[in-house]
């Protein structure tokens, strides 16, 4: 079973300022096949871009692309792609889960990793309460 790594454990492993950087490379060892989906790219992508979250830090589009090339170019790392059942299982969440602040993104995370069979790796707690989903939530 791989993992499908949230995009707050994405910036904790590549930011060494980042608050929870050591704990997240701490736990690299026991994450199996570490992998981006397409939300959580995208979300690194724009957050390395983002001035709030990098500070001085901030990288260009060329540089942010550079740094996810590195983390799929180490051999380490995959790139997962949507899986089949993957828009009805996100309709179900739409329509039995409590709306919040990442409710949309959540939900894809949480829909992808049950039906790609993949365990997903994350700080956020909320993903605790999800049923049928297989989670490592790493504490801060």
């Amino acid at each position: 079973m791989a993992d499908l790594l949230d995009v707050n454990i994405w910036l904790a492993l590549a930011i060494e300022r980042h608050p929870h950087h050591e704990k997240a490379v701490s736990q690299w060892p026991l994450f199996v096949e570490p992998s981006f989906c397409r939300m959580t790219q995208l979300a690194f992508l724009r957050l390395l871009g983002n001035r709030t979250v990098m500070g001085d830090s901030v990288l260009t589009a060329r540089a942010s692309m550079k740094e996810y090339r590195s983390l799929i170019g180490s051999g380490n790392v995959a790139f997962a792609t949507e899986p089949n059942g993957l828009g009805s299982k996100l309709e179900e969440f739409a329509i039995t889960r409590k709306i919040s602040g990442g409710y949309w993104s959540d939900s894809y995370l949480a829909a992808f990793a049950i039906v790609a069979g993949m365990r997903l790796v994350t700080f956020d707690k909320g993903f605790g309460s999800v049923d049928g989903l297989d989670s490592l939530i790493l504490s801060g």
